[in-house]
């Protein structure tokens, strides 16, 4: 038996999400795949990779959304919209020079979906552990763009909903 089948309700999340913040996947989202990953074993709550050429010839997707069964069981969907928005986040596309043979002005549109080269993975923004915050203050501009981020956020998790979910950290 397959440890991954097809997640048609994260993917649903993941289209909601695309129309809302994600402008660069909107004509794209046929080069996405969802995929629920069902077993132990893991400690990661989702994955976002890059299809390899031999993956690309076998689906014509250029990225795999994996999401972790045992940890999506246990999230609110709040904390599944927000890992689903994670994941659709280390997607970036790039940005491609056009003529616009009318107004013959330069135009920036995205590039060219089915070119695996205009596609990249996006690393976090902040990887740092708490420890050396505590120590340290928020040393380095990444933490600080982050910190920024966190105080206008509408909504912190207290305690109380930390302690009340059974989940491990969100990695990735």
């Amino acid at each position: 038996m397959s440890n991954f089948k097809k997640a048609p309700e994260v993917e649903a999340i993941a289209l909601e999400l695309i129309s809302q913040f994600h402008p660069h996947l909107k004509d794209a989202v046929d080069k996405l795949d969802f995929y629920k990953r069902y077993g132990g074993g893991v400690d990661w709550a989702g994955k976002c990779k890059k299809c390899t050429s031999f993956e690309r010839h076998l689906t014509s997707k250029m990225f795999f959304v994996f999401i972790n069964d045992d940890v999506w069981t246990r999230m609110n969907s709040n904390q599944r919209e927000a890992l689903v928005d994670h994941e659709l986040c280390h997607i970036l596309r790039r940005k491609g020079e056009f003529i616009n043979h009318e107004t013959r002005e330069v135009e920036f549109r995205w590039a060219n979906k089915e070119d695996p080269d205009n596609w990249y993975i996006r690393e976090h923004d902040v990887e740092e552990f708490s420890d050396v915050i505590y120590r340290h203050g928020l040393w380095e501009t990444g933490i600080e763009k982050f910190a920024v981020a966190v105080r206008k956020a509408s909504h912190q998790m207290t305690i109380e909903d930390f302690e009340n979910q059974p989940l491990k950290a969100v990695n990735q």
